[in-house]
C-alpha cells in the first residue's frame, strides 16, 4: 500500500510529488503517467515506485488525479471499476481547475472523500501556496494527514470549496 499515489507526473503533479517526498519515506509514493519514462524518471529522483494508473486506484491512501480538466472524465471511468472493489478507505485529491469536489465524485461514480486543491508549482521547492477544501466525507485524521505530508510544499490553507475558484482567479491574475 502507498500512502500517495499520483496519476500524472506534469509540471504540477511532479510538483507535489517532489514535495510530498520531503516527508513520506521511500517508496510510500507510485507514480505513473502516460509517458512511462516521465514517470520513471521522476521515480528515480524521488526515490518512488512506478506503477500505472489501475495499480496507484488500487493502491494509494491519497490517490492524486493530476490530469487537465478535459481529460478527468475518461480517466475515471477507466479507473472505477478500481475504485469500486476497494474494500479499504481511501482518498481522492484532485487539482483539476473549475471542477468541484461533487463533480469528481458523480465522474468516479460515489461520493469518495475526496479533497480538491489549487496548488502552485514553486510547492516543489517548498514554497508554495496550496488553497484546500474537502468533502464533507473526508475525516479530520485524513485532512490533518495529508496537510503534515504536504507540509513540505509550502503554505496550505483551508477554504470553503465555492471561494477555491475565486481566490485562484484572484491570486494567479
Amino acid at each position: 500500500m502507498y500512502s500517495f499515489g499520483f496519476i500524472g507526473c506534469g509540471n504540477m503533479g511532479g510538483a507535489l510529488a517532489a514535495a510530498a517526498a520531503k516527508t513520506l519515506r521511500p517508496g510510500e509514493i507510485l507514480l505513473c503517467d502516460q509517458s512511462a519514462d516521465k514517470a520513471r524518471a521522476l521515480a528515480e529522483t524521488l526515490g518512488a515506485v512506478c506503477g500505472d494508473n489501475e495499480a496507484a486506484a488500487r493502491e494509494s491512501r491519497y490517490l492524486f488525479l493530476g490530469v487537465k480538466p478535459q481529460m478527468m472524465a475518461d480517466m475515471l471511468a477507466s479507473i472505477a471499476p478500481v475504485l469500486r472493489a476497494r474494500q479499504d478507505r481511501f482518498v481522492l485529491v484532485t487539482m483539476a481547475a473549475g471542477l468541484s469536489t461533487a463533480r469528481i465524485q458523480e465522474m468516479a461514480g460515489e461520493a469518495y472523500p475526496t479533497i480538491r486543491i489549487m496548488p502552485n508549482t514553486p510547492a516543489s521547492i517548498g514554497a508554495g501556496m496550496i488553497l484546500l477544501s474537502a468533502s464533507a466525507e473526508v475525516t479530520a485524521e485524513e485532512k490533518a494527514y495529508f496537510q503534515t505530508c504536504m507540509a513540505g510544499a509550502g503554505v496550505l490553507d483551508e477554504l470553503p470549496e465555492h471561494l477555491i475558484d475565486a481566490v485562484s482567479a484572484v491570486t494567479s491574475a
